[in-house]
This record gives structure tokens, C-alpha cells and sequence, in this order.
């Protein structure tokens, strides 16, 4: 399940503890370019005396190795072979899955109760927001899913891992049984069930579309399922963004507002995912119309040329991290510690940092012979991070939106 970052960071440890270091390594996301990619530290707070040569030296059969180390006391900044790790990252995928083996552990997590909005409390719909999104997590992690129709007299064997949400944790949990406690949602007149609350959310979602991102949608039956839609992702994201412990109060207009003003929430992700989609689209029909050439295979592109500080972190931060995001959400070991806000914070920080990307550097440039080889390489790692953000979407049960 680990993926080659993860592994990278395991060899450099290993590394390092054979040359009788005992460090902490910490994986940085922030000033990669003048802080490097991982901080090395002695847990002694001893100097730090390496063999910087001998250590890029071996790192070369590394899945991600090293180009340069600064030491200075106690710590050592460490900077990865960047066009090399472009290339690695992109052409395995890790954030698809695809090449990710079965995990032999199995889980069973219960199902939704019920899509009848209009039936089921915000408190239920928050319950079985967190069912789905644990489940996908889990599936999408590689473990083997038990489904309903396994289970013999709805008895789950004793080798499988059963989740279970729950409103009040129970005074002895029997093993291999793990309760995620999902906290009550406090609601209102507004609010007395999920359905009330994905409408309120749907015109709020409809009036940024129209302001803030210059919806316009001549077909009125499209529109009205776009925003039924965009509603539903609203309300999704807002019951994914606290954590999942804490209680959500939505008893008066003002309490809602607070609470899914926290962040830009759905809104934010759709419209990025959509500003990908019509860039691509766009390129596609440029390779078709043949006033742009396709893309050419990972092997050939020059990844040297991407140079700005945003493309180095969206591959390093987000999609090379999507492995041990995933791992995060899901705990680890036999007694995990499930946290599904996790996964939603990195894709908000993920988005924010695309929105500035694409905002300040032209993706599709003209067809001219020079500039071809730059796009080529910013045009594959939009594409990475789109591939990704589908599977985000799938993960949250979020409808993708591809023009807005």
C-alpha cells in the first residue's frame, strides 16, 4: 500500500540508520524550492555529519532519488531528483490504484441506510455520509470489501474487520469491531431533514455558480439537475469538513452559514475539476481539428522544463502523498483511527493550490514548434491531477461537473 514516496522515505531511514544515524525524516510541503523535500533531523540533536556524495550516490536506485543534500547542525535539507520523479510518478499512476495489490485484511462496512433524503435526519445523512466515504477509502486503498450479500444471516466472521458508525461509543468494543462516532447535526426549522437542507444548499450553490463563476445554462432542465446536484455536493462536503467526532450546529440561518463558510467547500472543487475538463477538452479538439499535436508517450516528454514552484508541489505534495492520504484516512493497524476530514483537507489545499497554478501560467500556448515541449509536460501533469480528482470525487460520492 505504501507508494514509492512512502518507500523512498523508508530506504533514506534505512539508509542512514546503517551509517549509525538515529534521525526523524519529515516530508515537507511548503517552500520546497529553498527548503528542500524532506527534513532530516537527529533525534539526539546531535551534528549531523553525512557523506553527501556516498548518499546521492546510492539513492540512485532509489524509486525517487536524490540531487542535492545541505547539512547544517543537527538537520539536513534534502532535495529529489525532480524531472526524474516527474517521470516515475506519472507514468506509475499510484493515485489511480490500478497497480496497488489486494490487501489480504478484510473489512466490512455497513451501507447507507437510505437516498430518501426527505425521510432521514441531517444527523443519519452525516452517518451515512461517512459509511460511503470510509467504504470507498478502504476500496480504493486495496483491502478486501465484505458486502451484505456475504454475509451469511448478516453474521460477520470473526477474520473480517467490521466499521461501524455509531452516535455513542460503546463501553467495550469486541475486536476486530472499530466505532467511528459520527456527532449529532443540531438542526432547525430549516433543516428537519437531509432533503430541506440539500435544497437550501442547492439555491446557495446556484447563486455562486451564477456570480462567482458566471454560470450560464440556456437549457432549464440541465440547469435545474446541475444545481439539484451541485446541492448534493454541498452538503456532502460541508458534513465531511469538521471532524467527524465534533457536533455540527445548524439550528439557526447563521449557525448554517458559519459552518459552510469554513471553506469553499464544494463549490471550489467542482468549479477547479470543471476548468480541468475544459482545458483538456479544448486540447482534444485542437489534436483533432490538427491544430495541435497529441501528446507524445511519458518517455519522451521533458520534464526539466517544468521549473515552476506549483508544479513541483502538485506532484510532490498531492499526487505522489494520495497513497499515504488514503492510508491516513483509513488508520492503520489493527485499531485504526479513522478520519475522513483527512482526505477533504487535502484536496481543499491540493485545489488551492491548481486554482493558483492554472490562474497564473498559460497551460495550451500556441502552436509553435518551441513551445510545444512545455506544454506537453504541464499538459501531462493537468492531466495526472485530473485522473486524480476523479477518484476524489468518486470517494466522496461527488457528481463531476465538466463545464460551469
Amino acid at each position: 500500500m505504501d507508494g514509492i514516496l512512502a518507500k523512498t522515505q523508508a530506504l533514506l531511514g534505512n539508509y542512514l540508520e546503517t551509517q549509525g544515524h538515529s534521525v526523524a525524516i519529515k516530508m515537507l510541503d511548503k517552500n520546497l524550492c529553498q527548503m528542500g523535500d524532506m527534513l532530516v533531523k537527529s533525534k539526539a540533536d546531535s551534528e549531523l555529519l553525512l557523506n553527501e556524495q556516498a548518499l546521492i550516490a546510492a539513492s540512485k536506485l532509489w524509486p525517487l532519488p536524490i540531487s542535492a543534500i545541505v547539512s547544517c547542525g543537527s538537520s539536513a535539507n534534502v532535495w529529489l531528483d525532480r524531472t526524474v520523479a516527474f517521470r516515475a510518478a506519472l507514468t506509475l499512476q499510484e493515485w489511480t490504484g490500478h497497480q496497488r495489490p489486494l490487501n489480504v485484511q478484510k473489512v466490512y462496512v455497513e451501507e447507507p441506510t437510505t437516498n430518501e433524503y426527505d425521510t432521514i435526519s441531517m444527523t443519519e445523512f452525516r452517518a451515512n455520509v461517512l459509511r460511503s466515504t470510509i467504504k470507498k477509502c478502504f476500496q480504493h486503498g486495496g483491502y478486501t470489501l465484505v458486502e451484505n450479500a456475504d454475509l451469511l444471516d448478516n453474521d460477520i466472521p470473526s477474520d473480517v474487520m467490521h466499521v461501524k458508525i455509531v452516535h455513542q461509543r460503546s463501553k467495550s468494543t469486541p475486536q476486530p469491531q472499530v466505532e467511528v462516532l459520527c456527532g449529532v447535526v443540531l438542526t432547525g426549522l430549516e433543516t428537519q431533514n437531509a432533503a430541506q437542507y440539500i435544497q437550501l444548499r442547492a439555491d446557495d450553490m446556484h447563486l455562486t455558480a451564477l456570480h462567482r463563476y458566471g454560470l450560464r445554462l440556456p437549457d432549464a432542465s440541465k440547469l435545474r439537475a446541475l444545481v439539484t446536484s451541485l446541492g448534493r455536493s454541498a452538503a456532502i462536503v460541508d458534513m465531511l469538513q469538521t471532524k467527524h467526532t465534533n457536533v455540527i450546529d445548524m439550528r439557526t440561518r447563521e449557525e448554517i452559514m458559519r459552518n459552510h463558510c469554513t471553506s469553499k467547500g464544494a463549490s471550489f472543487i467542482l468549479y477547479n475539476y470543471a476548468r480541468l475538463a475544459t482545458i483538456l477538452n479544448k486540447h482534444a479538439k485542437l489534436v483533432e481539428q490538427g491544430l495541435a499535436p497529441d501528446l507524445p508517450p511519458i518517455h519522451e516528454i521533458d520534464f526539466s522544463l517544468l521549473i515552476e514552484p506549483e508544479e513541483w508541489q502538485l506532484l510532490y505534495a498531492y499526487l505522489l502523498r494520495f497513497p499515504d492520504t488514503v492510508r491516513l484516512t483509513i488508520g492503520y493497524g489493527k485499531s485504526p483511527q479513522i478520519a475522513p476530514y483527512h482526505m477533504l483537507n487535502f484536496t481543499l489545499c491540493m485545489i488551492k493550490c491548481l486554482s493558483k497554478y492554472y490562474r497564473r501560467v498559460r497551460i495550451l500556448t500556441d502552436n509553435r514548434p518551441r513551445l510545444q515541449p512545455v506544454m506537453s509536460a504541464r499538459l501531462c501533469l493537468i492531466r495526472a491531477v485530473f485522473d486524480m480528482l476523479k477518484v476524489i470525487l468518486d470517494i466522496f460520492d461527488l457528481e463531476p461537473v465538466e463545464e460551469m
